[in-house]
This record gives C-alpha cells, structure tokens and sequence, in this order.
C-alpha cells in the first residue's frame, strides 16, 4: 500500500509539472525546419546537438586512433628490445655453454690420463703381483705334487684293500646267495618229487613240471616242434609226449602238479615252448590272485656239450583274466646227437679210470695236483652220469606272450 501511495503521488507531480510549465505550449503553426521540429522555446534545436556531438565524436576518434597508434609503435619497440634481449640472451648462453663443453673436454681428458696412468700404474702392479703368484703357486704346485703322490700312494693302497675285501664280501655274498639258491632249488625239487609221486606222474629225460599252491585251475600248455600242442584237450600227442597229471579241475588240492613228459629218449629234436594258462579261479576255497607259480624242466641241456639232463625251474604269477604267458622255451638234441655226446662223457671217463689225461684238462700240472684233478674230474663225471636232477636254474620272472592259436576253442577242451 506504501509503495501504491508513493508511485501515485510520482505520478500526480509529474501532471502538475506538465501543466504548471510555460515551455510546453506548442506552436502549432511552426512546421519542421533543417534541424527537425521547432519548438517555440527560444533553446538550440537538435541539429546543433548533433554537430556538436559528431565534432566531439570526431576528436574522441582521432584521439583513440593516436593512442592505438601510439600503443602499436609501443608494443612494436618492446618486440624489437624482447628479440635484442633474447638474441644477446642466446648468445650469451651459447658462450657459456662453449666455455663449459671447453672445461668437459678439459677435464674429461686430464680424467682420461689419470685412467690411463693408473691402469698402467694397475698393469705394472698386476704382473709384478702375478709373477709373485705364478713362482708361488709353482712352489705349492711342487709341494702340493709331492703332498698329492704321497696321498695318491696312500689312498691306492687303501682302494686295493677295500677292493680285496669288496672281492671277499662278494665272493662271500655269491657262495652264500648260491647256497641259498640250491637250498631253494633243492626244497621245490623235493616238494615236486613228492607231488608227482602223490599223483603217480611218471618221468624221463625230457620232462615239464608246473607246480602252485592254491585250489585254483592252471593249465599247461607246451607246444612241440612240429607245433602241436599238449594240453588238457589233447593229452597224447602225436610227438609222444603225455599230459599226464592234470590238476585241480575241481577245486580238489592247494598243492597241484601238472606233469607232461615224454618216454625215455623218444623226445622229438628241435625247440618246445612251455606256456601257462589260468583257466578258472575256484571261489569255494576262498583261492586268492595273483596265483605264483613254478615250471621245473628236465631236458637235454647243451650247455656243456655233454648230453646230460638239467633242471631248469621258472618262477612267474598270473590272475585269472590274464592270457596265456610264454614261461620258457628249451631245446632237444637229436638221437645220434645225444649218443655222440654221451659216447664222448663215457669215452673220458674210462680214460680217466685208466690214469690218462683228456686233452682239455691240465697237462702242465704237478704230479699231485693232476692226480687231484683227475679224481675230482671223474667225480664230476660220474655225477653227471648219474644225476636225474641236481642242478637248477632258476629264471626271471617272463612277460606275458600273445595268445596261441585258437586258445578259446582249446581251453574249454581242457576240462
């Protein structure tokens, strides 16, 4: 409301100035002249104003124009005293820096003869100091020689002993292992003796015995030269050999043999394959896998060239599932083979009895000591004639060989 009360007393007092003035009255007969509408108020016109506004204008004109200019001829001095400074500036630095790369080089190059000095000074120093080493070390050298022979001297007499009693230990370790050995071959060979007579086997001088210690069913299996096969399907051969033990087709004995063997001197010449086959695992008996077992061979061994029989026995395992293993292979001599050899063995044994020395043995020897020899040769001789099995040789454990021909088919013959 106060700011109404003022606004309309404003307006109020400017009416009655407009009316209360004398110089507003118009002269309306006065037209318009060159300086626009004339007003009878006896004051300059708009015209005159505006020439003297242009005039003032005018002078404000040149007056920035000079000022600009002289603001430019300014500016342009202080470029021109900038570019003189930076020119003097960059020459100045330019001086300075030829006068440190002058001082660098200086003293890079006094640095560079002391290096060299000193690495002379250091060379000097180094070979006197080697010369000293070299006579030093040729001085230790030839004590350390001597030092070194006397040591070599020592330390070779103790490798010759520790060798002596390595030998002895060996030699002890081997008669103690071959003691072992032929203990162990001795007990397998009289607990297949006593198998093969429990079941009425029969023997000769070719012969494959396998025996284990389970109830479980094992078949072997040999295939002959001409390559027929013994087994439980065909227990005659057609080359003379026999199965003629066939063990635990029912769970029947935990300590089975199987035995094929041919009658004396009737082997075929030429090589046989004995094979091993685990054809059922009896569970009634509570028989446990992998079964171990042993195949114990008596041929004509040639190794001695002597025609006498050996006793080869192998040890393996097979579980039921497992094909057939290839355990070993032997060869037979033929007939007129293992006549000649044992003609040859009788032949040195009747010149051994007549006090003569075969040809192979120590003819340069004392009196005593051939005499010696030729008892322990006839000795040998003799057992060798004589023995149906003493000597064993115990084999590795063999990998499984492929399946034989038609093995299925042959394996369900066998019971």
């Amino acid at each position: 409301m106060g700011m109404l009360a003022v606004l309309g007393g404003g307006f109020g007092i400017g009416l009655w100035y407009i009316v209360a003035r004398g110089d507003t009255k118009l002269n309306m007969r006065q037209g318009i002249g060159p300086e626009g509408l004339r007003y009878n108020t006896g004051g300059p016109g708009f015209g005159s104003a505006k020439q003297q506004i242009n005039a003032k204008l005018a002078i404000v004109e040149e007056r920035r124009r000079a000022r600009d200019l002289a603001r430019g001829r300014v500016a342009q001095l202080d470029a021109e005293r900038n570019v003189r400074n930076q020119a003097a500036e960059r020459t100045a630095k330019d001086a300075a820096d030829l006068v440190r790369d002058a001082e660098r080089l200086r003293l890079a190059a006094i640095a560079e003869a002391q290096a060299e000095a000193n690495a002379a000074s250091q060379q000097a120093e180094d070979e006197a100091e080697q010369r000293r080493r070299d006579r030093e070390e040729a001085r230790l050298a030839e004590a350390r020689s001597a030092q070194l022979a006397e040591l070599e001297t020592v330390r070779q007499n103790e490798l010759d002993d520790a060798e002596t009693s390595r030998i002895a230990e060996i030699e002890s370790a081997r008669e103690a292992d071959a003691i072992q050995s032929k203990q162990a071959a001795q007990a397998a060979m009289k607990d297949l003796q006593e198998r093969l007579s429990r079941e009425g086997a029969r023997s000769s001088d070719v012969q494959v015995s396998l025996m284990w210690n389970n109830f479980n069913d094992l078949d072997l299996h040999i295939v002959c030269p001409s390559g027929e096969r013994i087994h439980g399907g065909n227990k005659i051969s057609k080359c003379g050999g026999e199965l003629d033990v066939d063990a635990n087709v029912r769970p029947e004995s935990k300590k089975p043999v199987e035995n094929v063997y041919w009658p004396e001197g009737t082997a075929p010449a030429g090589k046989y394959q004995v094979y091993v086959h685990h054809y059922k695992k009896h569970k009634k008996r509570r028989s446990r896998d992998p079964t171990k077992f042993q195949v114990i061979i008596n041929s004509l061994h040639d190794e001695d060239n002597d025609g006498v029989v050996d006793v080869m026995e192998y040890k393996a395992a097979l579980t039921h599932g497992d094909p057939i293993m290839l355990v070993a292979t032997f060869d037979v001599p033929s007939m007129a083979e293992r006549r000649r050899r044992k003609k040859a063995l009788e032949d040195r044994l009747s010149a051994l009895e007549r006090g003569e020395i075969p040809d192979d043995s120590a003819a340069t020897s004392a009196p005593s000591e051939t005499s010696e020899a030729s008892n322990e040769l006839i000795n040998e001789l003799n057992e060798r004639l004589e023995r149906e099995g003493s000597q064993s040789a115990t084999g590795t454990e063999l990998p499984s060989a492929p399946d034989l021909d038609e093995l299925t088919d042959s394996a369900s013959d066998s019971n």
